[in-house]
C-alpha cells in the first residue's frame, strides 16, 4: 500500500486536502471521488509524510464527535434501520470535513461488501482502538449497537477525565508559562542594564549577583540552542514511540514515575477492567479476548505482561494465578478476578474494579491539581526572591556608601 496526498473540493465548494492509502494512483483517484469530492490533484507521497498526513489529520476530529457518530449509529441500529442509511444519514449531519470524508468512505466500503469494523481500521487514528475493538465485537456477537453504545459510554468518560486533568493543570501552566517569560524578560533586558550602571558606579557586586548575571550571559549567548532542547522533548518523546523497546521502557517509566503513576496506572486499570468485562459479558473466547483487550490499553509495558499472562492461560491456569505471576496488578484486581472465576460472576466483578478505578483516578486528578498549585508557587516564589536578592543587595551596598 502506498500514500497519496490529494487536493479537492466538496459538494458545498469548500477545499478538502488530505491523505490517502491506497494500491496504487488510480484506485486512489477514485476513491477520492467516491467520497462525493471533485478530485483538482492528486500525487504520490512517502511512507512516514503519508503516516505524519494521516496522524495530523485525525487530530482534526475531536473525541465528542467520534462519540456523537458511536451514539447516533447506535440509536439508529437499534430502531432497526440499515446500516447504509443511518451511515447515510450520520454523514449528512456531520459538520466536520475530515470526520465526514472518513464516514463517506467507510460507507463506501460497507456497500462493497467489508465489515464496518474492517473500514473503521482502514481510516488510521481518526477513530479510537476501542472503538475499532468493540465493534468488530459487536459484529462477532450479534451485539453491534450494544457495542456502539458501550464504546460511546467508554469515550464519554475518557473525555471527562481528559477535561478534568486539564483543568488541573490549566493554573500551573499558566503560572509556569507566564513565570518563565518573566524570568526571560529580566534576565535579557532589565538585569544587564541594571549591571551596568552599578559596575560604572564602582559597587562591587555580590556572589549571587554575579551567579545571576552569568545566568544572564549564558541565556544571551545561547538562547537558541535552550529552545531547540525544549521542543527536542516532544520530538524525541514521539520517536520512542515508534521503536517497541523505547516503548517498553517509557511506559514502564510512566507507571513507576510517583506523580505520573496517579494517573497512567489509576487510568490502565479502569480502561484494563472495562475492557475485559465488556469482552467477557460478549462471550468472547480467551485468546480473541486477549488480542482484542491489548492493542487497545495503548501501553507496551502492560502488553508484555499481559501475553505472557495469555500463554499461561493457553495452557490450562486460571485467570487470576496468571495475571499474579506478572507481579503487574493490586491485590484488590486479584482478589476480585479470582472470585469472578470462581463464582462465575466475571463481568460483573470487573464491572466493580472499572467503576471503583475510575473514582480513584477521578480523586487523583482532583489531587494532582491541589498538589501542584502550591509547588508551583514556592518555585516561583524562589525564582524571584533570588533575582530580587541579586538586584537588591548592590543597590543596599551603593546606598549604604552614599551616605
Amino acid at each position: 500500500m502506498s500514500y497519496f496526498t490529494y487536493s479537492a473540493i466538496d459538494a458545498g465548494g469548500q477545499p478538502v486536502k488530505g491523505t490517502i492509502e491506497s494500491d496504487h494512483l488510480e484506485s486512489a483517484s477514485s476513491d477520492v471521488k467516491a467520497k462525493g469530492l471533485y478530485l483538482l490533484s492528486i500525487k504520490k507521497t512517502s511512507s512516514q509524510m503519508g503516516g505524519l498526513g494521516k496522524a495530523l489529520t485525525s487530530l482534526q476530529v475531536g473525541r465528542m464527535e467520534v462519540v456523537e457518530v458511536a451514539q447516533s449509529l447506535s440509536v439508529m441500529l437499534k430502531a432497526g434501520m440499515p446500516i447504509l442509511t443511518c451511515l447515510e444519514d450520520i454523514i449528512d449531519s456531520t459538520p466536520n470535513k475530515v470526520l465526514k470524508s472518513a464516514l463517506q468512505d467507510i460507507r463506501k466500503k460497507v456497500e462493497q461488501g467489508s465489515s464496518v469494523s474492517k473500514a473503521l481500521s482502514e481510516q488510521g487514528a481518526i477513530f479510537p482502538d476501542i472503538l475499532k475493538t468493540l465493534v468488530s465485537v459487536g459484529e462477532e456477537t450479534g451485539r453491534f449497537d450494544a457495542s456502539l453504545q458501550e464504546a460511546a459510554d467508554h469515550l464519554l468518560r475518557v473525555q471527562y477525565l481528559a477535561d478534568a486533568i486539564k483543568k488541573a493543570l490549566m493554573y500551573p501552566a499558566f503560572a509556569i508559562t507566564t513565570t518563565l517569560g518573566a524570568l526571560v524578560f529580566w534576565l535579557a533586558f532589565v538585569l544587564p542594564k541594571l549591571t551596568s550602571v552599578m559596575t560604572g558606579l564602582g559597587v562591587k557586586l555580590p556572589p549571587l549577583t554575579l551567579a545571576v548575571i552569568a545566568s544572564s550571559a549564558l541565556f544571551k549567548a545561547h538562547w537558541g540552542k535552550m529552545l531547540f532542547s525544549l521542543l527536542i522533548i516532544p520530538i524525541s518523546i514521539y520517536l520512542m514511540g515508534k521503536n517497541q523497546k523505547a516503548r517498553y521502557y517509557r511506559d514502564l517509566a510512566a507507571i513507576r514515575i510517583p506523580i505520573v503513576k496517579l494517573i497512567v496506572f489509576n487510568k490502565l486499570l479502569a480502561s484494563f477492567a472495562e475492557q475485559f468485562g465488556i469482552l467477557v459479558a460478549a462471550g468472547i473466547a480467551v485468546d480473541r479476548l486477549f488480542d482484542l483487550l491489548i492493542p487497545s490499553l495503548g501501553n507496551e509495558y502492560f502488553a508484555v505482561k499481559l501475553l505472557k499472562a495469555k500463554e499461561n492461560i493457553m495452557n490450562g491456569r486460571l485467570i487470576s494465578e496468571s495475571l499474579r505471576e506478572q507481579e503487574l496488578f493490586p491485590n484488590l484486581v486479584l482478589r476480585m478476578i479470582s472470585i469472578g472465576e470462581t463464582s462465575g460472576t466475571l463481568d460483573t466483578q470487573l464491572k466493580f474494579l472499572s467503576a471503583y478505578y475510575a473514582k480513584k483516578l477521578n480523586d487523583a486528578t482532583d489531587s494532582l491539581g491541589k498538589l501542584i498549585e502550591p509547588l508551583v508557587m514556592v518555585v516561583i516564589g524562589g525564582l524571584f526572591a533570588v533575582i530580587i536578592m541579586a538586584v537588591m543587595m548592590p543597590i543596599y551596598d551603593l546606598v549604604s556608601k552614599m551616605k
